[in-house]
């Protein structure tokens, strides 16, 4: 090859790359705040919280006959509650909100026949785990669900601490394949933020 032929011919790649490198389709502005709220998280009833940074709730699910869930008209069966109390101190100040916001990709996944469910793991089929807002709705998991509580004001200057109560409930619900008897576990990672 002659030396102009290459310089011709790098010049148009280069030239390809750098067009490529500054074409935009679109812009994503992301928009937020650092706050001061730190709130403490403990358990109410049919709970309970380990950890001392990252909280781990546990959670009793039972046991739930194959019967049960084919029988239900809905076939959600029973369920379990999950009682969060954030004790947020003096920090959530100018606060009114805390939002819950759940990573199923983060711990056992979404259902894939049931993406609004959270996938079990174990040895069980045909089953996920739906949770439910204190209104009995169930949360979409693969929409990027959440719910939010109202941050609770208590006390006068300067003595004023916020708090909140985060209720749900757990149930397992049959997902449409066949149900197979065996453990049925999840992991569901959460993130509070708020407002």
């Amino acid at each position: 090859m002659s030396i102009p032929f290459k310089l011709i011919l790098a010049s148009s790649i280069v030239g390809l790359f750098a067009t490529s490198a500054m074409a935009a389709d679109g812009t994503i502005n992301f928009t937020g705040e650092v706050t001061a709220a730190s709130c403490g998280i403990s358990a109410g009833a049919g709970t309970g919280v380990t950890g001392t940074t990252q909280k781990v709730i546990d959670v009793k699910m039972g046991k739930v006959s194959i019967d049960s869930l084919k029988n239900s008209q809905t076939g959600i069966v029973a369920g379990s509650a999950i009682n969060i109390n954030l004790d947020c101190g003096n920090t959530a100040a100018g606060l009114t909100t805390v939002k819950v916001k759940f990573d199923p990709n983060s711990g056992s996944g979404v259902d894939l026949k049931n993406n609004n469910l959270l996938k079990t793991t174990g040895t069980a089929t045909g089953v996920g785990i739906g949770l439910y807002d204190a209104s009995n709705n169930l949360i979409n998991l693969a929409g990027n669900g959440s719910f939010d509580s109202p941050l609770i004001k208590a006390g006068t200057d300067p003595d004023i601490k916020y708090s909140a109560n985060l209720n749900l409930r757990a149930s397992y619900v049959a997902n449409g394949d066949v149900v197979v008897p065996g453990t049925a576990n999840g992991n569901l990672p959460f993130t509070l933020t708020y407002e």
